[in-house]
């Protein structure tokens, strides 16, 4: 599968979710919230031990993941408006004199 196909799954089901009843409470998700629902996704698929996912199935997760997190990422505007964050740069942007 391309590049292109994938990031256009992606955006589909970032569509589809977007569409669904109750998405409009979306803008009350704070940070923890939202890696908890990509973690349900990334988990959804796996196991331990040897058990094998089916391939389709692990690659619709990985799709549902990425399009929650897309959503994540259009949020954080509300997610700092609701004092979410605690206004402290992100590491990578730390500036050690």
């Amino acid at each position: 599968m391309t590049r292109h196909a994938i990031i256009r799954r992606i955006l589909d089901e970032r569509e589809r979710q977007a569409n669904l009843p109750g998405c409009e409470f979306d803008l009350h998700n704070t940070p923890n919230e939202w890696v908890a629902i990509v973690g349900h996704y990334l988990y959804e698929e796996t196991r331990r031990g040897c058990a094998k996912p089916i391939r389709r199935n692990f690659e619709d997760s990985l799709v549902k993941a990425a399009a929650v997190l897309l959503a994540g990422l259009e949020h954080c505007d509300s997610m700092e408006t609701a004092g979410n964050f605690d206004g402290q740069l992100p590491l990578p942007y730390l500036i050690f004199d």
